[in-house]
Order: C-alpha cells, then sequence, then structure tokens
C-alpha cells in the first residue's frame, strides 16, 4: 500500500465526523476529529491540524511503518512534515523509536528503519476538553515479526493539541514504554551519532535557521550542546517555524541535539549507542513539545516552554 496523498479539503468533504465539541470562549476555535479508514484527523475550524497513522502504510510494501503523525499542516494550512522522503525512505512525519532492538542476546530488529518490528494499534480514544484542546490516546504493542514472533512493547502515547491564538498552536507528546518480556532494551545508531528518540522529519527552506534561547545554533555531524528547545525557523529567529522543546534533564544518557539543515530528521539523542534496559516496574517516560507557529519571539517560546514544564504527567 502506498501513503496517502492529503488534499484538505476533500479530507473535510469525504470523511464522518465522530467527535465535535465548541468551547464557549472568545478565542476558542471549534476542534473536531475525523475518522477515516487508516487513522484519524484533527481539524481546527474545519481546516486540518494533524493525522494520527493508526494503520500500517508502506512503500510498494517497503518500510511498512505506523503509530506517527503525517501530515501535519501549519495555520496556514501548509504541510510541515515530510512521509518517505527520497533521501530517506524511513522517515515519517513525527515519529519516535530507536534503531536497536534487543531481548537479552537476541537482535530483534532495527525500528528506526521499519525492520523486524510492527507497531499493532491496538486502541485510538479521542476527546475534546473545556480548555479548548484535543487529545489522542493509544496503546500501541510494539510486536517482533522476523527472529521472534513475541509482543516485545507496550506504549501508551497521549498526543494533545491547543491552539495558542489564531497562528500558533502546540502538540504535546507524552509517551510511555513499558517492556513484555525480561531484557528488553533500545539504543540509538551504533555509531558516535548515537540518534534516537523523538524525531521530527520536518520540511525545511533553503536557508533554514536554527536557535535556542542563547541565539543561533550551528548544526553538526555529531550531537550538539543546545538549550532545551531548538526553534527551527525558514531563515531569521523570528520567522515562521517549529520550536521542538522536551526535557532533557530527564532522559537517561541524553546525548544532546542532532540538528540538519536538509535530508533528515531533527533529534534530541538518547540513549545513545550504548542499549538501555526497559524496567517493567518502572516504564520508560518521557515528553516532548512542538510549537508550530508562523513567528515567535524568545519570550514567547520560553513561556511556553516554563508551562511545558510544569504541566501534570502521566498515562
Amino acid at each position: 500500500m502506498k501513503p496517502l496523498s492529503f488534499k484538505p479539503r476533500a479530507l473535510i468533504l469525504l470523511t464522518t465526523i465522530f467527535v465535535f465539541a465548541k468551547v464557549n470562549t472568545a478565542s476558542a476555535q471549534i476542534l473536531t476529529f475525523e475518522e477515516k479508514e487508516d487513522g484519524v484527523l484533527l481539524l481546527s475550524d474545519g481546516k486540518p491540524r494533524l493525522f494520527y497513522q493508526k494503520d500500517v502504510i508502506s512503500l510498494d510494501g517497503e518500510y511498512p511503518r505506523a503509530n506517527y503523525l503525517h501530515p501535519v499542516f501549519d495555520t496556514k494550512g501548509e504541510i510541515v512534515t515530510e512521509d518517505f522522503p527520497d533521501d530517506h525512505l524511513h522517515h515519517r512525519g513525527i515519529f519516535w523509536t530507536w534503531h536497536q532492538l534487543w531481548v537479552n542476546d537476541l537482535r530483534i530488529g532495527d525500528p528506526w528503519i521499519s525492520d523486524g518490528v510492527e507497531w499493532v494499534v491496538k486502541k485510538v480514544h479521542t476527546d475534546i476538553h473545556p480548555n479548548n484542546s484535543a487529545t489522542i490516546a493509544v496503546k500501541v504493542i510494539w510486536k517482533a515479526n522476523k527472529v521472534s514472533k513475541k509482543k516485545i512493547i507496550e506504549e501508551n502515547t497521549t498526543i494533545t493539541y491547543q491552539p495558542i491564538g489564531n497562528q500558533s498552536y502546540k502538540i504535546t507528546f507524552d509517551i510511555t514504554l513499558k517492556p513484555l518480556v525480561s531484557g528488553v532494551r533500545i539504543g540509538g545508531s551504533e555509531d558516535a551519532k548515537g540518534y534516537g528518540g523523538f524525531s521530527p522529519r520536518l520540511k525545511l527552506s533553503e536557508t533554514v535557521g536554527f536557535y535556542d534561547e542563547n541565539g543561533e545554533v550551528t548544526p553538526n555531524n555529531l550531537p550538539v550542546s543546545a538549550g532545551d528547545w531548538i526553534n527551527i525557523t525558514s531563515k531569521e529567529p523570528n520567522d515562521p517555524g517549529v520550536v521542538i522543546m522536551g526535557e532533557p534533564d530527564k532522559l537517561p544518557s541524553y546525548q544532546g541535539w542532532i540538528l540538519r539543515k536538509r535530508n533528515s530528521m531533527q533529534n534530541m539523542a538518547f540513549p545513545g549507542r550504548e542499549p538501555l534496559l526497559l524496567n517493567k516496574k518502572e516504564p520508560l517516560h518521557f515528553r516532548n513539545q512542538l510549537l508550530v507557529h508562523q513567528g515567535m519571539s524568545i519570550r514567547e517560546i520560553n513561556n511556553q516552554y516554563r508551562i511545558f514544564r510544569n504541566q501534570n504527567t502521566g498515562n
């Protein structure tokens, strides 16, 4: 099955609305969910914002994937993510995974390139809340499909969308991974880059700029040290773009930022090349947030980051 090509007008006309809510405040937007054959679309005032890919899709049988966001639209209706890009066909929208997946000394596969594992979405629950936010809560089983046929990991993720005025919005990802068998380990790329974890594949301009709260950040082949968030803009610091936020102090074996000006994803890398043992009693839990905006100042981003850090967590 080939990946779908999204046309926002067609989506609005052809899909069926199954959740609807309106918040009676001056700045509220009408948030709705539409169910499609292979996933869930969220709209704001009738305009598409993000699509959760529930069912497995592939490119002529290659690089099968599920459990990620694509497309993601900005407030002007432009798609800001990429799926099956020519340079890295295994990259997919907003995704979270690693190159290494082990059970004891058995290499299960390479989830990063969708090899040896499949994502079985067992449950999708959507809701719209009085604070003008919408959530997609999913339960996903990471199942081995090559050297083993076991269920390896249970994932519980909540994706929360909330507008910030009319020109920006935020998407929060609250992800918990629980091993279903003993000896499950996950690890990044087996090189000095060590990339893996929360990984947006964004459309980048030819003049793309990277900024943290201290100013411009220069991408490197290896992880770079930067702040708790990176603003990836069309060029200048106040231009439209996407901010990636995380909690690096809470990540096990955090490596730093993997940043690329072209042909790649962006990544807060952990745990690096040395695999991390997952604990049944204390599942791995991490959060990230995206700000999709038409221009935000450092002060505005810092304010949103403080809100992000102060939010209650837990699945």
